[in-house]
């Protein structure tokens, strides 16, 4: 009987880590395909991951899924961005004012990166309030 207990909540365990798993995939799939601005992209993802100065499964599961559905989607590597551990928003900020073209897609993946491990915090907020005002100037 206690096998079979054992055996029950191991299956619903992993059912539930692989079914989020699965979610954090998708999400994945779905901003990388719909991306007009693959690199930048990725690295709004990373501000918005890094902006409460932690990281947790769920968005680290994310940005690896992002990165590499963007390199075989867009053929897109970017070893400037695999070597950075502190982001400095102010580069961030450059390249979107470099970037031409609309670039309000990267608020709806800001808001889902930063909801990808549930609410958004307070700091992901102001990260997201200040790329509304830069994708709203470019």
């Amino acid at each position: 009987m206690l096998n079979r207990y054992t055996t029950l909540v191991a299956g619903r365990h992993a059912r539930a880590v692989f079914r989020n798993e699965a979610r954090v995939i998708e999400l994945a799939e779905r901003l990388s395909s719909r991306s007009q601005h693959p690199q930048l992209m990725l690295w709004v993802a990373w501000l918005v991951i890094t902006a409460d100065n932690k990281i947790g499964d769920d968005e680290a599961l994310l940005m690896k899924h992002l990165a590499r559905i963007v390199r075989d989607l867009h053929g897109v590597v970017d070893d400037q961005l695999t070597n950075v551990v502190d982001i400095d928003p102010d580069d961030v900020w450059k390249r979107l004012d470099a970037e031409p073209g609309d670039l309000t897609e990267l608020l709806d993946v800001a808001s889902r990166v930063a909801t990808v491990d549930g609410d958004i915090t307070a700091r992901e907020k102001e990260v997201i309030a200040q790329l509304h005002d830069r994708c709203r100037r470019a």
